[in-house]
């Protein structure tokens, strides 16, 4: 049995997969402090993950069908 490394795609994705939104400090210790990459990679791949500004912060979440 081979073990997979997750990539941080596959964990943004698996965080933002309930379809509600989640800050970017939540993304940050989940994910990795750079979590812009993944989200830009996730977007090329068709993901419809959306970004929203609050004040001096944003929030990210992923568009269910």
């Amino acid at each position: 049995m081979r073990n997979l490394k997750r990539t941080k795609v596959d964990l943004l994705l698996e965080v933002l997969s309930d379809g509600e939104w989640h800050w970017g400090d939540e993304l940050a210790v989940k994910v990795g402090w750079r979590f812009g990459d993944p989200v830009d990679k996730a977007r090329e791949r068709g993901y419809p993950i959306i970004r929203e500004r609050l004040g001096l912060k944003h929030r990210y979440r992923m568009l269910k069908d």
